[in-house]
C-alpha cells in the first residue's frame, strides 16, 4: 500500500505538466517549456534536503549476472508501456487529429498519471490481498491483450484500458523484489530493476520512431505484447526464496 501511495504522489507532477506543456508549446516554444519544467524540477532539491539520514552498510562487490525474469519484465514493460505505447499514442493522435494531436496526446498522457494517483493504491491493496506475483502476471497478460487491440486500431478504447492496467501494476515490482532478495542486497536489486526499465523506456521510442512509419502497428504491438507475456509468465514461475529463519524453525 505504501508503494502504491508513493506512485500516486509521484504522478501528480506529470499529470499537471503534460497538458500545460501541450498548451504552452505553440505560444512560447518547446525550449521555454523545457526551461520551466527544469525550474520546477529544481524544487526537488528542497525536498531532498528534508530526507532522513540513514547509515547504510557499504554494498558488497557484485559480479555481472545475466538478467533474470524480473529484469526482463522490467525491460519489456519499459519498452512497451513507457516507450512504444506512448510514442505510438502521440503518432496515432497526430494522424487522427492533425493540428490538435499534441494537445489530445498530452491530455491522454496526463490522464495516464491521473490514473496512477487513483489506481496505484488499489494495485497495492490487490497485491496484499491476492499476492503481488499473481496480480502482476494477471495484469501483465491483460495488458498484452490490450496492446494487441491498441495496435489493431481500436485506439481510444484500449489506450484507456492500458492506462488503467499500467497504474495498477506500478506498485507491484518493489515488494516482489524485496521478497526475493536478501535485505543487504535489496537496494541494489531495486536499482537494477529501475535501470533495466529505463533501458527499455529509452529503446522504445527509438524503435517506435523507426518502425511505426514502415511496419503495421498490429504486428509491432503484437510482437511486443508476446514478449511481455513470456516475461510475465517467467516471473510467475520464479520461486520465492525461503528465509533462513523459517528453515530453522525459529520465529
Amino acid at each position: 500500500r505504501r508503494s502504491g501511495r508513493s506512485r500516486g504522489v509521484i504522478a501528480i507532477g506529470p499529470m499537471l505538466w503534460l497538458p500545460t506543456a501541450a498548451l504552452l508549446a505553440p505560444h512560447i516554444g518547446p525550449r521555454m517549456v523545457f526551461a520551466l519544467v527544469a525550474t520546477t524540477a529544481l524544487l526537488g532539491l528542497l525536498a531532498a534536503r528534508r530526507l532522513p539520514q540513514h547509515a547504510y552498510a557499504p554494498p558488497q562487490p557484485r559480479r555481472w549476472k545475466l538478467p533474470n525474469a524480473l529484469d526482463w519484465w522490467s525491460f519489456l514493460e519499459g519498452l512497451t508501456l513507457d516507450g512504444l505505447f506512448i510514442v505510438g499514442l502521440a503518432y496515432m493522435s497526430k494522424q487522427s487529429f492533425g493540428a490538435d494531436g499534441e494537445l489530445v496526446a498530452g491530455v491522454l498522457m496526463a490522464l495516464r498519471y491521473a490514473g496512477e494517483i487513483v489506481l496505484s493504491p488499489l494495485g497495492g491493496w490487490l497485491a496484499e490481498r491476492f499476492g503481488a506475483v499473481k496480480v502482476l502476471v494477471t495484469l501483465s497478460l491483460a495488458t498484452c491483450v490490450a496492446l494487441v487491440g491498441f495496435g489493431g486500431g481500436l485506439l481510444w478504447l484500449f489506450a484507456g484500458l492500458i492506462v488503467i492496467l499500467r497504474a495498477l501494476q506500478l506498485p507491484l515490482l518493489a515488494p516482489i523484489v524485496a521478497a526475493r532478495t536478501p535485505p543487504a542486497q535489496r537496494v541494489h536489486a531495486l536499482a537494477g530493476r529501475a535501470i533495466w526499465r529505463d533501458i527499455g523506456a529509452g529503446m522504445g521510442p527509438m524503435l517506435a520512431g523507426l518502425l511505426l512509419p514502415v511496419m503495421s502497428s498490429l504486428w509491432l504491438y503484437s510482437l511486443a505484447a508476446s514478449a511481455l507475456a513470456l516475461a510475465a509468465i517467467a516471473c510467475g514461475r520464479q520461486p520465492v526464496p525461503v528465509p533462513p529463519a523459517s528453515l530453522s524453525g525459529q520465529p
